[in-house]
This record gives structure tokens, sequence and C-alpha cells, in this order.
């Protein structure tokens, strides 16, 4: 032990050695980059399962290391003082070379395997339900050495994710301002409103906005995005919903409608299959169509992966097909959101346009 202490006192004392040539701490990045997500020490705690006291403990070493302050301390939480920032880019690309390094450390360890290349990727409910599974076989068919690997849950818990590069982008129905990570909208997709067999509506393909109000509504938890979208949506056209329950997801909600408990409004994509079969009916307003717009998750450094390159081409190339019942042509959407990013207006592959055919999709909607 005093050896080890000597050793250490001679180290320091050394002439080449310097504070600023000590390598960062990458456990003690990992828990910056948290508190920076959730801006908010108790928070970042409870996600890293760290006590509250070990997580200011590791902050203020950090700070101390490095000899400035990276948060700005206020009853709200935390936010990132201009250090911090610059920080954050830097932590968020070392995680991501981390994670790459792992990669190619297992890959090169796996040499009678043929290469492939896995992608973490991420989507809400809906969307990771009823349109991921059509868009992995459309990747598939392009690029047969990529593995993707979904990750379902809440846009918030998305966005922390793709953050922390757990997972290279995800794909939401849902919007977050001031978000830590880049959304790059995608196209839209039309709602409407669905009913039971029971229900007047039944067999009649419009009708007028205000009727909404004197319906009862099926919807998502309170606090959720989705339910905020809900709200939103109804509000545009003057109108206030009535929520007779609250489900945590899509199908809960439309098994509550095929029991004629009430109304519910839903992406075309996630009620396909019940149309088609004849357990829900689609109803659109003479006013206007309903809509949930779609939205990619990332981070620049993630953007840099070949893997990820290629999904993002394709993404940008099969957009028409991707797509499932949109109201504009997605790939025009796509391409005009990919020339507003500098990183992502390279991936852009000049090709002729290609209009959407038309009743692509096969669900039964009613025509203005």
């Amino acid at each position: 032990h005093d050896l080890a202490i000597e050793c250490k006192r001679q180290y320091n004392k050394h002439p080449g050695f310097s504070r600023d040539n000590r390598m960062l701490n990458p456990h003690q990045l990992l828990i910056f980059q948290t508190v920076a997500s959730e801006r908010s020490i108790s928070r970042a705690a409870e996600a890293l399962f760290m006590s509250q006291p070990a997580v200011s403990q590791h902050i203020k070493a950090l700070e101390k290391d490095l000899g400035v302050t990276l948060f700005e301390r206020s009853r709200k939480g935390v936010s990132l003082t201009t250090a911090g920032k610059i920080l954050l880019e830097y932590t968020q690309e070392l995680l991501q070379l981390s994670q790459e390094a792992r990669a190619a450390v297992k890959k090169a360890a796996a040499n009678n395997q043929a290469a492939v290349a896995h992608v973490h990727v991420g989507a809400t409910p809906g969307m990771g339900s009823y349109l991921l599974p059509g868009w992995i076989k459309i990747f598939y068919g392009h690029h047969e050495g990529i593995v993707l690997s979904i990750k379902i849950a809440s846009t918030p818990e998305l966005v922390h994710q793709v953050a922390g590069q757990q997972l290279a982008f995800a794909v939401s129905g849902d919007y977050l301002e001031g978000s830590l990570v880049d959304v790059t909208p995608l196209w839209r997709e039309e709602a409407v409103i669905v009913v039971g067999d029971e229900h007047p509506w039944w067999g009649k393909p419009f009708i007028h906005a205000e009727a909404l109000n004197t319906q009862v509504f099926i919807m998502r938890e309170e606090s959720s995005l989705a339910r905020a979208w809900e709200m939103q949506s109804l509000a545009a056209f003057g109108i206030t919903p009535q929520a007779v329950a609250e489900f945590t997801s899509p199908s809960a909600i439309k098994q509550a409608v095929m029991a004629n408990m009430g109304i519910a409004l839903l992406p075309c994509f996630s009620v396909q299959q019940e149309v088609r079969m004849g357990q829900l009916y689609p109803v659109r307003l003479h006013e206007g169509a309903l809509q949930r717009s779609l939205h990619l998750l990332w981070m620049p450094g993630a953007s840099k992966s070949s893997s990820v390159q290629l999904l993002f081409r394709c993404l940008v190339e099969h957009a028409n097909e991707l797509a499932f019942h949109p109201l504009e042509n997605p790939r025009q959407q796509v391409q005009r959101a990919f020339r507003r990013s500098p990183l992502l207006r390279s991936l852009l592959v000049q090709t002729p346009y290609t209009p959407l055919p038309e009743n692509q999709t096969g669900l039964v909607i009613p025509d203005a």
C-alpha cells in the first residue's frame, strides 16, 4: 500500500505529467449525459439506479477535474452551461465510439460467422406494432447484411436512449420541443374516427365535426404524448372530447371500441386489420382530414455509421412503400426534410421522382 502511494506521488511529480493529459472517466460521462438528458439530478439517479448524492458527487468530481461548471442549478432542475453543451457533444460521440468499439471487438471474435451489422432501432407502440414489421421487410429486401433489433417504448424513453447512444435512431408519432436529439419530420399519416358495429355511424363515411361533441371517447392515458396528440387533433376542429375510458395501448382501445364502449381516434395504419375484417368502421370528417405526423429521432454521431446511412437512404428512396395511408407524397416530404440537415442532405440519392400509386394500402377508407 505504501509503495503504491509513493509510486503515485512520484508519478504526479513527473515533468511530463499533466491533469489535462488524463483520460475522462467514461462512467462519469455517462452520468453527465443522463443528467443532461433528464435535466434533473433526481430523475437521472432513478434512470441510472443510483442514489441522488452519488450522482451529484460524480458530477462535482467531473467539474473539478475539468475546472469548469457544467450545470446551472435551479429549483426547476439543471441546465447545461456553455461548457456543458460542448462537453455533451463530445460525450455523445465518445459513447457512440465506445459502442462501435464493443461491436467491432465482438465482430472480430466471430470471424467464422458472416459479417452482420446489428442496428438497434426504437419505435413507439403504435408504429412498432403496425408499421415497423413492413418496414423491416422492405429494409431486408435491400440490405441483407443488417440485423435490426427493435425497442418498443414511449417517446420520452426513446429520446433518452437515442441521446445515450443505446439506439441508433427511433421513429415516433409524437414531437418533443427542445429535445436533446435531432427531430426530423417524415410524413403525415391519415387518422380516422373508428366505431363499433352497434354504433349509428357504422356504414356512414362522413360526419360533421360538431357531432363528435355528443360522443364518448376511448383514449390513451392522460399523461401520454399520444393523448396530447388526440386532444390537439380534435381541438383543431373545435372538439373537446369526453373520455369514458383510458388505456395504455392502441390494441386495448380497439377492443373497447369493438365492445361498443365508445369511439376512438386512431391512425389508419393501426386499424387496417380490424377494418378489413369488419370489426371496426372508419369515419372521416366533412371539414378535413385528421392526421398523425411521423418523426425521425437521431443523433449526429449515429448518422456516421455506414449501416445507419444505408437505412436512412432506404427510408428516403422507399418512403412511398413504407407509408400506409399518407396525406401527401412521403418521398417528397422526406427529401424536403433531409435537405434541411447538412448531415442528412449528403445521404440523398438523386433518382427520378416516383408518384405514389393509388389505393396502394388496401385499407377501405371512403373517398371525399
